[in-house]
């Protein structure tokens, strides 16, 4: 999918067009990022007058709340579509044209790069400010998102992403679940992320709930897939996490990858040709 990108203006004198380029959005029609400069934010601290840097503020760190982890931001957007999809140049079009005086997106441009956190913090750095490591970026702090980020793009035309799977698919699964990525080349293909930091009722849960969708496919197939768990060790200090997490990472039947070796999945993908699963 092709990359773009939209840039997010602060107004400083509407008369006179002062504008000043506050945040980033990125997209490759799937995943997107938005993250503002806080140095920037500031700075107009003392150029704006106290409700509109209020608003300005609220407005940015609700923004970047709603692209960024799913949520709508509540009361903040008044009349604009709340949870839109921030993934559709179309929409990203439309408030290009119908922002209000204070907040301005530019018309989305498409940028002939791959859709990666590292060329996000090049196209910032050229439009918006110095990327600074302490900001916000996406949660990325959150396993998911990264894997999300740093993963996807680099396997999406492989497997099948966030998809729900039931008994419709494979009728030995018991209960319904959302697995991250699933394929097919000789055998199946499928994994998911775990949060190893979780209480040890909802990991050892999750893990379970894998499992069985394991079981299930392996049935099915007739055949033994492979089945990747995505997750970072928990501190030891943590024995009872510690102790599932050493489970699974010694596994015979589960291959555990840090979500900072995610190239290992990209790798598996291309050297097996690995296809998606079920039709796009």
């Amino acid at each position: 999918m092709r990359t773009f990108y939209s840039i997010l203006y602060t107004t400083l004198n509407t008369a006179l067009n002062e504008r000043v380029s506050m945040g980033l959005l990125m997209s490759n029609g799937e995943n997107n990022i938005f993250k503002f400069s806080q140095d920037k934010l500031t700075a107009t601290k003392g150029l704006l007058e106290l409700e509109s840097y209020n608003f300005i503020k609220k407005y940015l760190q609700s923004l970047e709340k709603d692209i960024n982890t799913k949520e709508a931001a509540k009361g903040i957007f008044k009349n604009e579509a709340i949870g839109k999809d921030w993934t559709d140049e179309s929409y990203i079009r439309y408030l290009a044209k119908y922002s209000n005086n204070l907040i301005q997106f530019s018309e989305p441009k498409t940028i002939d790069i791959n859709y990666s956190l590292e060329n996000y913090k090049k196209v910032f750095e050229k439009y918006i400010h110095a990327y600074q490591q302490e900001d916000r970026i996406i949660k990325v702090d959150t396993i998911y998102d990264k894997v999300k980020l740093e993963l996807y793009p680099k396997i999406e035309k492989h497997v099948n992403l966030d998809f729900k799977l039931d008994a419709s698919h494979f009728k030995n699964l018991i209960a319904p679940i959302k697995i991250n990525f699933i394929g097919i080349n000789n055998v199946t293909t499928a994994g998911q992320t775990i949060d190893f930091d979780k209480s040890k009722y909802h990991l050892e849960n999750d893990i379970t709930r894998f499992i069985t969708l394991t079981n299930a496919i392996d049935l099915k197939e007739n055949k033994k897939g492979t089945y990747f768990v995505l997750g970072s060790e928990p501190e030891k200090k943590n024995y009872k996490n510690h102790s599932v997490w050493e489970q699974i990472k010694d596994s015979d039947f589960l291959n555990f990858i840090d979500v900072n070796e995610v190239e290992i999945i990209e790798s598996y993908m291309d050297k097996h040709e690995v296809k998606p699963y079920f039709s796009k």
